[in-house]
């Protein structure tokens, strides 16, 4: 009975729940729990004392890569992870005729512009990709990186919902033009850099103003501003 409870414990850690998964999305199957029912998000959050490295995510994006059966949402929030592995990550945005990843949450990690890059080339080039949801709150994809993000979202138009980070001035007035030829995205969740070099200025703030009221499709906007008291969510 004890060796059942460690068991159990083990298979609701992060790690556990991982190498459950695993060896099923390498024989191109879809995960099992315990109970026999089907595996239907990866939530592999981290944990304050047990984080994925990026060698796990080349093994996971390596099994989704030969894996046809799992389609569902991706969370990989929360483990320090680097723009290494969002690199092997965007082999499976790669992949033709893909379909694992509908909803994919990066929260809370070390990426860079390298990662934008790599995740906006990747989903940018195979816009019938079915994915819906990507989120990197708390991180700045800083120039190149947003503006390949972005691009992405322009070329697949299957994305309705983005939270594209942290923004300075300069990333919230370059959101603003790339997104203004965008019809299909419906909601998107911005914070302001809290460098205070790279406020938002009553300029940037007009010029996304601006895109909203220009024929955008997008309906819900959540604004998190770095002075106190500002946060918008309309």
């Amino acid at each position: 009975a004890a060796s059942d409870v460690y068991k159990r414990q083990r298979m609701t850690s992060l790690i556990g729940r991982f190498m459950r998964d695993l060896p099923f999305l390498r024989e191109g199957m879809i995960p099992q729990e315990e109970s026999g029912a089907e595996v239907t998000m990866l939530d592999y959050t981290g944990e304050e004392h047990e984080k994925l490295t990026d060698d796990d995510i080349n093994e996971l994006s390596q099994a989704l890569c030969c894996n046809n059966k799992f389609q569902g949402e991706l969370k990989l929030n929360s483990n320090d992870l680097s723009d290494l592995a969002a690199l092997h990550l965007s082999k499976v945005f790669e992949k033709q005729d893909g379909n694992n990843v509908t909803k994919l949450k990066l929260d809370g990690n070390c990426f860079t512009s390298r990662a934008g890059e790599y995740l906006g080339h990747a989903i940018g080039n195979n816009a019938s990709y079915p994915i819906v949801s990507i989120t990197f709150t708390g991180i700045c994809l800083e120039d190149i990186g947003l503006t390949r993000m972005i691009e992405a979202v322009n070329c697949n138009t299957n994305i309705k919902r983005l939270d594209i980070g942290i923004l300075t001035d300069a990333g919230l007035k370059a959101v603003s033009q790339l997104l203004a030829c965008n019809t299909t995205l419906e909601s998107i969740t911005i914070q302001e850099t809290k460098d205070h070099q790279k406020l938002w200025t009553a300029e940037g703030r007009e010029a996304f103003s601006n895109l909203l009221c220009n024929g955008t499709k997008i309906k819900r906007v959540s604004l998190h501003f770095t002075r106190e008291n500002e946060d918008a969510d309309n």
